[in-house]
């Protein structure tokens, strides 16, 4: 049997009924069981179109298309990470690293200041705050956008959904855990101030990163993921 684009469109709305909402993950499955789905019609010719879909479907197991899809999420959200990674690394090459530096050098200088911790706190909490207000105003837009084009994309929503809401409570807890309340904050040694002006350097750019550098190259990262995404 030689599929026609009413069966691939039949297999689209198939996987759509089995909770794969991602246009992206739905094209991969439909080109995986069209093959799949022509060459079991070719050992059993007396299948019907519905039946060798059916077989094909079982293939997967009780849970279905579930750990495909949880299995994409997982590696679409390592190549978020690797991007922001990537981004990260520039700014400790010329000439970003004399920025670096000099925020560095800065943050550990404040430290002798009673407000440091307070100036701290509010640079953490302007970053986390930022991200889940894109976030929010993030999904908005690509709730209007589905409504539209009736596609979604699963790594353009980790670039403007679940990345940032995953960045944000990252620092969250990495803040709560590595830095020291405002007592033991002005306590600490050499050692620990260093390490506390590198930490609050890193939120600087992290967050810059992922609410400037990210959202501006948010098209050229979805055409180098998706080739097809340029001609939606």
């Amino acid at each position: 049997m030689k599929l026609t684009d009413i069966h691939i469109e039949e297999i689209y709305k198939f996987t759509r009924k089995h909770y794969v909402e991602y246009y992206d993950v739905q094209t991969e499955l439909v080109d995986h069981l069209a093959n799949d789905i022509e060459s079991i019609c070719a050992e059993n010719s007396n299948l019907t179109f519905e039946q060798a879909r059916d077989t094909s479907f079982k293939k997967f197991g009780v849970f279905g298309f579930m750990t495909v899809v949880e299995q994409k999420q997982s590696y679409m959200t390592k190549k978020y990470f690797k991007i922001i990674l990537k981004f990260a690394k520039e700014w400790f090459q010329l000439p970003k690293i004399i920025l670096t530096i000099l925020l560095f050098i800065g943050f550990y200088q404040l430290q002798n200041n009673s407000n440091a911790y307070t100036v701290y706190v509010t640079v953490f909490g302007f970053v986390f705050i930022a991200q889940v207000t894109l976030t929010i105003i993030n999904a908005r837009k690509l709730k209007k956008e589905f409504k539209i084009t009736q596609k979604k994309w699963l790594f353009k929503n980790i670039i403007n959904v679940q990345g940032l809401i995953y960045s944000a409570f990252l620092l969250f807890y990495v803040f709560d855990f590595f830095v020291p309340d405002g007592k033991d904050f002005l306590m600490m040694g050499d050692f620990r101030k260093v390490f506390s002006a590198f930490f609050i350097t890193f939120i600087v750019i992290f967050g810059y990163i992922t609410l400037i550098i990210i959202p501006k190259k948010a098209e050229e990262l979805l055409e180098e993921t998706y080739p097809e995404y340029k001609l939606i």
